[in-house]
């Protein structure tokens, strides 16, 4: 009998140890198939039938978890690496889109590791066209760095709406550097989101002293070793209900070290239209302007537009469009790329 109550007593115990840690595997399975073509002036064009993993979103395989330590501190960890459906690979098993480990509690979350920017953040809740990979601002604004490595990362607690966050990158380049300085990346966020309100303003600024130096723009790699490239971004939205309005403005300023600054003048704007039964729309202008000196170097406008349906709370169809021009201003020169396609998307 009292062997009996010891069980029982182990076993309870065992269940409410088990009951303040959790841990679990999710991911998204996306595939599309269509169209894809490029025109470039005075060369000519090319056209290519494809099947290809993430047309909507970027297929992923992840695990997270959360233990509770007790006086409202938690301790929270998440691994999530990208996979490419139309070929079964997954890079090895890698990590690659976020991998960290932290704590929260009253004071906010702090997590270490390989988090998203609070930049990336910021644009990610207000963009055209559902934030789709197909979206017009990510094939015509400049690219940035959206998950740094050796990144620490502070989010704060949300105060009637309000929130922020701060991240600090470590490059752990200083021996490749030729001025003896490392390579860093700073990004924070302020926001706001309440009903139907949703604003937010973020600043990055990647410094590129060595290897790990980050360039996602490529106009720094092409002129010279070292420099800094920022971004400020304004963005926002407001759902009516019958239609949600979303749109943005982001300056991305390249300065390579011994050459004159390289300057993004950036916007977007976009309508989700939610038709019922589970039918959306979503459309996305957007454009970005080169410039240097004062002078005009190119322009790069994109229009896109997709539509989506649910079969389940799980998984939906989706078809997609997005038209891309490029012109270098005074050349005459262009590259046209467009984009149709229709695609499944299945989460669990």
């Amino acid at each position: 009998m009292k062997k009996s109550l010891i069980a029982l007593a182990v076993l309870g115990t065992c269940g409410a140890a088990m009951a303040q840690s959790s841990v679990s595997l999710y991911g998204m399975a996306d595939v599309w198939v269509g169209r894809v073509k490029t025109d470039i002036t005075g060369v000519g064009s090319a056209s290519e039938t494809v099947l290809e993993s993430g047309g909507f979103n970027t297929s992923r395989l992840g695990f997270k978890g959360s233990e509770d330590l007790g006086g409202g501190l938690k301790a929270n960890f998440n691994l999530e690496g990208a996979l490419a459906m139309d070929n079964g690979t997954a890079g090895g098993l890698s990590f690659n889109r976020q991998s960290w480990v932290g704590l929260s509690g009253g004071f906010g979350e702090v997590q270490l590791g390989k988090p998203w920017t609070p930049y990336d953040d910021t644009r990610s809740m207000a963009n055209d066209t559902f934030n789709a990979n197909f979206a017009s601002s990510f094939t015509t604004w400049l690219g940035y760095e959206d998950n740094p490595n050796n990144t620490i990362r502070y989010n704060s607690p949300n105060f009637g709406g309000f929130s922020g966050a701060f991240a600090y990158s470590l490059g752990e380049d200083r021996a490749s550097s030729p001025n003896n300085k490392a390579s860093n990346l700073v990004s924070f966020s302020l926001n706001y989101a309440n009903g139907p309100i949703v604003a937010g303003f973020a600043h990055q600024s990647q410094k590129v002293e060595g290897l790990n130096g980050i360039d996602s723009t490529g106009i720094l790699t092409g002129l010279a070793a070292t420099g800094k490239t920022t971004y400020n971004l304004l963005n926002g939205s407001y759902d009516f209900g019958v239609v949600k309005l979303v749109g943005g403005v982001n300056q991305a300023k390249v300065q390579p070290d011994g050459f004159a600054d390289v300057k993004a003048n950036e916007f977007n704007i976009g309508v989700d239209v939610p038709l019922g039964a589970g039918f959306d729309i979503g459309v996305g202008v957007a454009r970005s302007k080169l410039e240097s000196g004062g002078t005009d170097l190119s322009k790069t406008t994109g229009f896109s537009i997709g539509a989506k349906y649910a079969l389940s709370k799980r998984t939906f169809t989706y078809a997609a469009f997005n038209r891309t021009k490029a012109e270098i201003i005074g050349t005459g020169a262009e590259v046209k790329n467009t984009l149709f396609g229709v695609g499944i998307q299945h989460n669990f």
